[in-house]
């Protein structure tokens, strides 16, 4: 393991990407500490099985808890974030500005918290990733002529990260923090791709597990296949997103409430892409790299296997809010609790209910609970309001 700091690089290049937003403080104030790692995981995606790779891991815990020592002062106070298909972890949850980072909320609140890249994502290990050619053909035509003089053969013709690579991925990092604080188990927070990644986890390691929290999961469908294809899957190993999928059609395309994002907080998310992807910013107009994936087993079946207490929540804008559901219903979790959020689509980690996530969740996982209940359906309305459906 090696410690880094990205951050003060990081910040800079996006304030002034997006200098009409002000930046957050420095998160070393009010005691909150931010720390970075480079953890050396023996990679299991099939490109480069048996290799050393990096995984990157921020961690935010107040200085007082750091300091009070290991064992029972960390005892159901650790937590760690998985991200979803695009957007790495420091992106999706640590955003620097005013109140929008929720790992700082959850750390401020006495949480040990900690948030991970999977392979292929801003500073982890990027294997088969770095040639563009190793796009689909579709694909490479936007980067032509800028990055590109014409179509060209991939170097490596399969898929790249499977549920297998994956869930050992998560495995890592979390054995990592469980050996770091000496704790038996952690919380998961899974947000989209995150979903699939942290609930297959879950179904396979629930002895690891404390309390779960799923924000709009993807990839979810009852009758997805149980077992793998043969891997790797033919294809390419890396994808890109752009601004126009990306926050244009998927984001703001999807919002019929505009006054729940904060003007500016589009082009300021999209500053911060650069930074946590450099590489794919000088490709055509800019974009965020992934890995391909191939995945199985994210269904009804493994959905029963999740027993450990589970708070789902979606946005009512969200169009994966059916298979949610349907995933809510088949949890194996006694204590379970579903929260539709008004007013708020896949993105609402950037949009004002941010707050209804940051509270709701809180309260899971300090008292396993949603306002005292453990279980039942819930709504917050456009206010934040929480009540029983």
């Amino acid at each position: 393991m090696r410690m880094i700091d990205f951050t003060r690089g990081m910040l800079a290049s996006a304030a002034m990407a997006m200098s009409s937003l002000p930046m957050a403080a420095d998160a070393q104030s009010g005691n909150l500490l931010t720390i970075d790692r480079l953890i050396d995981h023996t990679s299991t995606v099939p490109a480069i099985a048996g290799q050393k790779i990096d995984l990157f891991v921020r961690e935010k815990i107040g200085a007082k808890l750091l300091e009070a020592g290991q064992g029972e002062a960390f005892d159901r106070k650790v937590v760690l974030f998985v991200h979803g298909g695009y957007s790495p972890s420091t992106l999706a949850f640590d955003v620097p500005y005013r109140d929008y980072s929720w790992m700082e909320f959850l750390a401020r609140a006495g949480f040990d918290v900690f948030a991970m890249d999977m392979t292929g994502y801003g500073r982890s290990g990027h294997p088969m990733m770095d040639d563009p050619c190793n796009l689909s053909p579709a694909q490479q035509k936007l980067l032509i002529p800028k990055t590109l003089p014409d179509v060209c053969e991939p170097k490596y013709k399969f898929e790249l990260v499977n549920s297998d690579s994956e869930t050992a991925d998560v495995n890592a990092v979390v054995d990592y923090i469980r050996k770091l604080r000496k704790v038996d188990k952690i919380s998961l927070i899974g947000w989209s791709g995150g979903g699939i990644r942290t609930g297959t986890f879950v179904s396979r390691f629930p002895q690891k597990v404390d309390r779960y929290v799923i924000l709009a999961s993807s990839n979810y469908n009852r009758k997805n296949p149980d077992t793998a294809p043969p891997l790797p899957k033919a294809g390419v190993p890396v994808t890109i997103q752009t601004r126009a999928v990306g926050i244009d059609q998927r984001w703001l395309g999807t919002s019929k409430f505009p006054d729940t994002i904060e003007p500016g907080m589009p082009d300021y998310i999209w500053a911060l892409n650069g930074p946590a992807d450099p590489l794919a910013a000088t490709w055509g107009s800019g974009a965020l790299r992934a890995p391909t994936r191939t995945y199985w087993g994210w269904n009804a079946n493994a959905a029963k296997k999740i027993t450990v207490p589970t708070l789902l929540m979606v946005g009512e804008q969200d169009e994966l809010t059916k298979s949610n559901v349907d995933l809510f219903a088949d949890l194996g979790a006694a204590q379970k609790v579903f929260l539709g959020i008004a007013a708020a689509t896949h993105f609402v980690v950037w949009e004002k209910q941010r707050r209804v996530l940051h509270r709701a969740s809180l309260d899971w996982l300090r008292n396993g609970s949603l306002g005292g209940k453990t279980s039942g359906t819930f709504r917050a309305d456009e206010t934040g309001r929480v009540t029983a459906k």
